[in-house]
């Protein structure tokens, strides 16, 4: 039995992060109900990117009724939650460990990461700039991927630790943000200031590695 938050109200909940003013998440639960209650955004279906049983990527779209599989590991990328009415949400995932919980009145997809999942639908926009460079990042070692093997990265991707992932992307984010331009923007400076204080905090956590990977090394 799934432990969900009461009543949420808005069809999802993104759970608070240990560090009250996070921009990420530690879990994402969606509740697909068997009938929209037109109180609040109803999703219809929820597509995440999983792992296969051969460790390559694939996506599929989680919707009420659910009889296939109960649990599935998710690879880094977008989740797309969509409505009765075609409007989108989205998220982004490191990765993490999806359960899922189908009942006659509604079916819950419950995502949880050691890795912050970040919403992409707020008003604030630094899980916006976080997720923009995260993905540069990602598609910079997928170009220097053997292009005579083009789904090996994807292959890979899927076998990459989630939290191991986020470090090595701080870190790829840190050499970015060291360097900023003369008349960067704010919001370039509120990135800056993100990763060097959520660096500082895995550290002074215990979490942080004691030889952090890199990005080359995570995909060579």
């Amino acid at each position: 039995m799934l432990d969900i938050l009461p009543e949420p109200d808005l069809g999802f909940i993104f759970y608070p992060h240990e560090a009250p003013e996070h921009p990420g998440h530690p879990r994402l639960d969606v509740i697909i109900p068997a009938k929209p209650t037109y109180r609040h955004f109803d999703p219809q279906k929820a597509q995440y990117q999983v792992a296969s049983s051969t460790n390559d990527i694939e996506h599929i779209t989680i919707h009420h009724p659910w009889t296939l599989g109960k649990t599935y590991r998710v690879c880094a990328g977008r989740v797309f939650l969509t409505d009765r009415k075609a409007k989108h949400v989205e998220a982004f995932s490191f990765g993490g460990d999806l359960q899922i919980m189908s009942e006659t009145d509604q079916t819950v997809c419950a995502l949880v990461s050691d890795a912050p999942i970040f919403p992409l639908f707020t008003t604030h926009d630094l899980p916006m700039w976080i997720v923009a460079e995260v993905e540069a990042l990602l598609a910079r070692q997928e170009a220097h991927w053997d292009p005579q093997h083009p789904h090996s990265f994807e292959m890979h991707l899927a076998t990459v630790d989630p939290f191991l992932l986020y470090v090595a992307c701080l870190q790829g984010l840190q050499d970015r943000v060291a360097h900023l331009p003369n008349g960067a923007n704010e919001l370039d400076h509120e990135g800056q200031h993100f990763v060097y204080a959520e660096i500082k905090r895995l550290q002074d956590n215990g979490a942080w590695p004691l030889l952090p990977p890199t990005l080359p090394q995570l995909f060579s």
